[in-house]
């Protein structure tokens, strides 16, 4: 009698709604793992931490933002904005707003397509030639000689700061959803069209996928490639 009852379009909204709370429940609970309190800087993390935050931002990153993608279709084109009074600058002696010891960083709500992802090349490095060398200096460590060790401290300012992005998202919904509109409204795809490979990926369970897959799919026909 409820299948009768209960529409597609009533599945897919109750399984967005559970997805967004059981996601922040597992962003607050990686935090309390990771001990981040009051200054969210945290440099380095064992490897097997690392290991589990690295796993689940590849899971919670694209899940959120086709979470965030869908509700931003369901409001529609945001309304254009009438025109003002140019606004007027500051005087030359009035002083900054200062800067945050530790700045939020801010969720990316855009995807890299396939084969179309920006990266900055290397520096040009130039050979000076022969150096004079000390004889009494020690040789570095080739760390490729010891075995990896699951206690082993890595550097992990990046993922921890894409933790803290995501955090700042699902605290500030309805600003990121204002911005996805933004973003729906022009030609280029904000998400890729190929299903992530952490929604089949184990730990994920069978009707996990199927609901991931039915989002994933419902966010790509919310966002078609117009360009």
């Amino acid at each position: 009698m409820l299948s009768c009852m209960t529409t597609p379009a009533d599945l897919l909204f109750h399984a967005a709604r559970f997805s967004l709370e059981r996601l922040d429940w597992l962003a607050s609970d990686m935090r309390r793992a990771l001990g981040l309190g009051r200054l969210p800087c945290l440099p380095f993390l064992a490897r097997w931490q690392l290991r589990q935050l690295t796993r689940f931002l590849a899971h919670a990153e694209p899940l959120l933002r086709r979470l965030i993608l869908l509700m931003a279709a369901d409001l529609g084109a945001p309304a254009t904005r009438p025109q003002t009074d140019p606004i007027t600058r500051a005087a030359p002696g009035k002083a900054a707003p200062k800067r945050a010891l530790f700045p939020t960083p801010h969720f990316r709500l855009c995807e890299a397509l396939p084969g179309k992802t920006l990266r900055t090349p290397p520096p040009k490095r130039f050979r000076t030639g022969p150096r004079i060398r000390l004889l009494d200096a020690e040789t570095q460590v080739d760390l490729a000689e010891y075995p990896a060790e699951p206690d082993d401290l890595l550097p992990a300012t990046r993922q921890v700061r894409r933790l803290l992005a995501l955090e700042d998202a699902l605290e500030n919904l309805p600003r990121y959803v204002e911005a996805m509109r933004r973003l729906l409204a022009r030609t280029r795809p904000v998400i890729a069209r190929a299903l992530p490979p952490a929604f089949k990926r184990l730990p994920v369970t069978q009707a996990e996928q199927a609901t991931l897959t039915e989002l994933h799919e419902a966010a790509v026909r919310e966002n078609p490639d117009t360009s």
